[in-house]
């Protein structure tokens, strides 16, 4: 063959350039997802571009023996994808515990957890689903969902493959795409959820990538044969993988180029549209789509100035260590500020500053390690953050803890530390003046931390929850100051008669015939609340009250909430109390106020027979200060569970 006639060999940088694709509509989705809600379609092409990748390992292997074929594959997968995955899981939690809220730990121990073992998609109960993590952007690792499913794919392509070598032309296509069919009826068979992060639910994508390699590698002429042994072609091949595949050195057929051009723009189009619609198209639809033609664009191979541009190239080349990154720095950056469009862009440069210095100071580097050092590196990195992850439960299991022996007729512990035989035991008495009277007792919970926050309904109410716990808290402390109580780790009561934690009363309080001189001393109380609520940080907490503030008129009109003096103040406390509550605050709806003095004449009303039960019903409440709680409250907790006493008691 003459040098005229060797044909050109052509790098398969489109592949990266998809990448760079796919990596950018991620960005834009967690970033803007206003801006750009069908970017999570990204994660959909790294499946297909995966698919691809393992398709080529498994290929260039299978004339080895099978434990060889197993080996191969899974050693040069792991070397790609670990050592940096498990460097970034170490790093987050680092920045966990000096960084983010203390609120944040106990989510994030146990995310971290089933990070490190691959399995962040499991099944999500209503509290954990993806999206409203995204929304919430407290899960530091709610966005290694995707790299579970593929380690855990690993798992099976290699008999999916070796199956599937068995079948010649059309045939294997066919069992391909049979497997792909049964994979996408399951997908659209189950729940949200399911079909969101089951692995099952995504055999289909990774086999449109598979079926994409054939197709290309079918449509490849090879001029020339490689005379280097695996060891090196594996080496040289391992240091241009990027995220979820390798690139191979290809040779192509000199087939209507001009065609193809045109296709792949078209199809680059609208991909491109949808990711820039403003509007979120049906999941289902939109993921068929995206999936297809990524596989399209695979087989097009064409060079391109949009996936062949150097931008897109090394975005793909630093896709790997972006994804991973991106989302921790955003969720920092989303629990701070909130949702600044400037600082969240700022985030997201950063973000990408931080990939670049890890691919090219990290990822680079390990690359051209052999097999044992990576072993090593990943080995000390695994450990690392088994220990890290767990480090207070392994404090916690070191330190020496008292025995406390309950009696079997204790089922749960008692505020008034009272034993069965009605004596007192170890109490500890503090008073100072003006108060508070404070006891404290040991018990053995290790579980949450559950306070219960408001006015005098909390010492009606403690004995419910107290039960609830039964003998779960560690200790028991109780202070009458201002209406708390927590449960579990920790059991703290205090009270005061009628002072709400979210607001003050402005004007004189109808409190019936009793007294509402205590109602003066609750504006010097609400930082009580607030304090005591920070100094506990509850898992979940419970606010009773009778809500005498919310039942004032309004400042001008219902309609004009945002500059009500109680609703203002309402607003500020939540703000200052949530962050210190880890999992969920749980508000008691307003009791309707009665009229004290037409309850005397209800024997007589029923004896007489002149009014209806509804009737009698309707003269009992004071509608105008129950309707005014009811809108306040409702407003305040829009998007909190709610207990609602009316509907407790049916």
């Amino acid at each position: 063959m003459t040098a005229a006639s060797k044909p050109t060999k052509t790098k398969r940088n489109d592949l990266q350039g998809i990448r760079g694709f796919a990596i950018l509509s991620v960005l834009g989705f967690h970033f803007y997802p206003n801006l750009f809600p069908n970017g999570y379609l990204g994660v959909d092409q790294f499946f297909v571009l995966s698919g691809f990748l393992m398709c080529m390992l498994l290929t260039k292997s299978q004339k080895l023996p099978i434990f060889q074929i197993f080996s191969e594959f899974y050693i040069r997968r792991f070397k790609r994808i670990l050592p940096l995955y498990f460097l970034f899981i170490l790093c987050t939690m680092f920045a966990l515990y000096t960084v983010f809220p203390d609120t944040a730990i106990f989510q994030n121990q146990a995310s971290a957890g089933k990070a490190l073992l691959f399995v962040s998609n499991r099944p999500h109960t209503g509290d954990e689903d993806y999206f409203e993590k995204l929304s919430i952007a407290m899960d530091l690792f709610t966005h290694t969902w995707s790299l579970s499913v593929e380690i855990q794919f690993y798992i099976i392509v290699p008999l999916i493959f070796l199956i599937g070598v068995q079948f010649k032309g059309s045939i294997r296509y066919g069992y391909y795409a049979m497997i792909a069919t049964f994979s996408f009826m399951f997908h659209l068979s189950s729940p949200p959820t399911v079909s969101f992060n089951s692995v099952f639910a995504r055999v289909w994508q990774f086999l449109i990538g598979m079926m994409t390699y054939f197709i290309s590698r079918s449509r490849f002429v090879q001029h020339e044969k490689s005379i280097r042994r695996p060891e090196e072609s594996e080496e040289n091949q391992e240091d241009n993988v990027r995220l979820m595949e390798e690139n191979q050195d290809l040779t192509t057929e000199t087939v209507d180029k001009t065609a193809n051009l045109v296709t792949k723009f078209l199809i680059l189009a609208l991909m491109i549209s949808v990711v820039l619609l403003p509007k979120e198209l049906d999941p289902v639809s939109a993921r068929a789509f995206f999936t297809f033609f990524t596989g399209v664009l695979i087989v097009l191979s064409v060079e391109d100035v949009i996936l062949n541009s150097r931008v897109m190239i090394y975005l793909g080349d630093i896709s790997y260590s972006l994804y991973l990154i991106h989302w921790p720095v955003y969720a920092y950056v989303r629990l701070i500020y909130k949702s600044n469009f400037w600082i969240l862009t700022g985030a997201l440069l950063v973000s990408i500053l931080l990939a670049v210095i890890v691919y090219e100071f990290f990822e680079k580097w390990y690359l051209k390690q052999p097999n044992v050092v990576i072993a090593v590196l990943v080995l000390a990195l695994f450990l690392s953050n088994a220990f890290y992850i767990n480090k207070d439960t392994i404090q916690k299991s070191m330190e020496k803890k008292e025995e406390v022996l309950l009696t079997p007729e204790r089922k749960y512990p008692r505020l008034d530390e009272m034993n069965a035989n009605m004596t007192l035991g170890k109490i500890l008495w503090q008073m100072s003046s003006p108060g508070p009277v404070q006891q404290f007792s040991t018990e053995n919970g290790t579980e949450f931390k559950i306070l219960l926050t408001g006015s005098s309904y909390v010492k009606n109410h403690h004995k419910l929850i107290i039960q609830e716990c039964k003998h779960r808290a560690t200790s028991v402390s109780m202070d009458d100051v201002t209406g708390i109580l927590a449960c579990l780790c920790h059991f703290i009561k205090k009270n005061n008669t009628g002072c709400e934690p979210l607001a003050a009363p402005h004007r004189k309080i109808d409190n019936g015939n009793f007294s509402d001189s205590w109602a003066a001393g609750c504006p010097a109380q609400l930082i009580e609340f607030v304090n005591f609520v920070n100094t506990t940080q509850p898992d979940y907490a419970f606010l009773l009250t009778r809500w005498f503030a919310v039942g004032e008129p309004y400042d001008t009109n219902e309609s004009d909430l945002e500059h009500d003096t109680i609703y203002i103040e309402m607003k500020s406390q939540l703000r200052k109390i949530l962050p210190n509550i880890k999992k969920k605050l749980f508000i008691l709806d307003s009791f309707p106020r009665t009229n004290v003095d037409n309850i005397q004449n209800i024997a007589r009303e029923m004896r007489e027979g002149k009014k209806t039960m509804k009737e009698i019903n309707v003269s009992l409440l004071i509608d105008n200060i129950t309707s005014k709680k009811k809108v306040m409250t409702q407003k305040m907790v829009v998007k909190f569970c709610f207990w609602d006493i009316s509907k407790a008691v049916k």
